[in-house]
Order: C-alpha cells, then sequence, then structure tokens
C-alpha cells in the first residue's frame, strides 16, 4: 500500500522576503504532492504576485500547485488547481465553470449525505476538517472519521487536515487516507520546514507498512 502523500498548506502570512527559502527547504526534506496557497492578502495584486513567485518553485519539482479561492490569479499565475470555497451550490457551479481549466478540490463537511452530493459534483479530491478553523494539536476526530469513511468507499480521492502534531500522521496513513494537509507542524517545527517534511515522510511509511 502507497504511503498517504502531503497536501502542503502555506503559512497564513507570507513575507516574500524569508518564505521562497522556507518553501524550498520544505521541498528538500522529502516527497510533497501538492502545494495549496491559501494565505490572508490585501488585495489580488498581492496575492498574484505571492503565487506567481512560489507557484513555479513548486512545479519545477513536479508538485501540484493549487490556489485557493480566486480563479483569476490561478489562471494568470498558470496554477494546475484550484480550492473552491462556498456551500454545495458554489462547488457545483464552480466545478462546471473550472473543470477544464483546473484540478478540482473543496471542503466535504461533516455530514456524509453532503459529502456524497459535493464528491458528484466533479471535484478531483475531497478535504474534510476546515482550513478557517484554528488549528489544534491534533485531528479532529469528526474529520478523521469522515475521511476515514470516505477512502474506504469512494475513488475521489480524501484530504484529512492535519494537526501540529506530526505525530499523526502514522495513523492517517495507516487509514489509507490519501492525503494529509499539513500547514503549521511543518512551518512551525522547531527544526525547521525540511526536518519537518522528512519527519512526516517518515512516519507516512511506517504508517502505510502497518496497514500492509
Amino acid at each position: 500500500m502507497e504511503p498517504t502523500q502531503i497536501y502542503l498548506v502555506t503559512p497564513r502570512h507570507i513575507d516574500l522576503e524569508t518564505f521562497p527559502a522556507q518553501l524550498q527547504a520544505a521541498m528538500d526534506g522529502g516527497d510533497i504532492a501538492a502545494l495549496l496557497i491559501d494565505c490572508e492578502t490585501n488585495n489580488d495584486n498581492e496575492l498574484q504576485k505571492i503565487t506567481q513567485t512560489i507557484a513555479p518553485m513548486a512545479q519545477k519539482h513536479d508538485i501540484a500547485v493549487v490556489l485557493r479561492g480566486d480563479s483569476r490569479v490561478a489562471g494568470r499565475t498558470k496554477c494546475d488547481g484550484l480550492h473552491i470555497d462556498g456551500d454545495l451550490t458554489d462547488i457545483q457551479n464552480g466545478a462546471e465553470d473550472y473543470a477544464n481549466r483546473f484540478m478540482l478540490g473543496a471542503e466535504g463537511g461533516n455530514k456524509r449525505h453532503t459529502a456524497m452530493e459535493i464528491g458528484e459534483s466533479g471535484i478531483d479530491y475531497i478535504m474534510f476538517g476546515r482550513l478557517d478553523a484554528p488549528t489544534m494539536e491534533t485531528i479532529h476526530e469528526k474529520s478523521l472519521d469522515m475521511a476515514d469513511w470516505w477512502s474506504t468507499l469512494f475513488e475521489v480521492p480524501a484530504v484529512i487536515i492535519g494537526g501540529s502534531d506530526l505525530s499523526e500522521c502514522a495513523k492517517v496513513s495507516a487509514m489509507g487516507i490519501e492525503f494529509i494537509a499539513l500547514r503549521e507542524a511543518i512551518w512551525d517545527h522547531e527544526a525547521g520546514p525540511q526536518v519537518a517534511v522528512n519527519e512526516a515522510c517518515t512516519l507516512l511509511a511506517e504508517g502505510a507498512k502497518e496497514q500492509s
């Protein structure tokens, strides 16, 4: 069984003077499947500057770059994917509008019926947990249950939002959940992002062995 893959999420605040070096360090630490650019900015111009700076860095490493919420900037900066915000109708409309242009993803909520409707909208991955929620040390139990249920039944890959503690990576990988979204666990690691990604990859590999 293949280990769960890392879906790296940018910090909420990005300083372009320092972040490119941090991102490079993270990429040097091990395999990363995708990078979600999800940051708080004042305007589209700032978001575009951030994206056009860091997206090519990740793409050179064969990392798919997904931008949250802004299809125009995603198109102008040649992102691979778009993370759609909103309710079921917003996600369905976004999938209809952008399926030919981007890899698409969205949060799946915490109810099974809603998640199934979102999964049928045409998105390419479904995320469990909330990007806007404060990061806890451990993964929210309900989100983990949803991702575990989803991964055993459906073809659309699941992404579980991880906590600030990397130790749960092994548990997630043992469950066979396809991706884990890591943010503070990587950027706030006391030994730096390179060590953090390396540690995460080791734990994910160990979890996959448990499953097999």
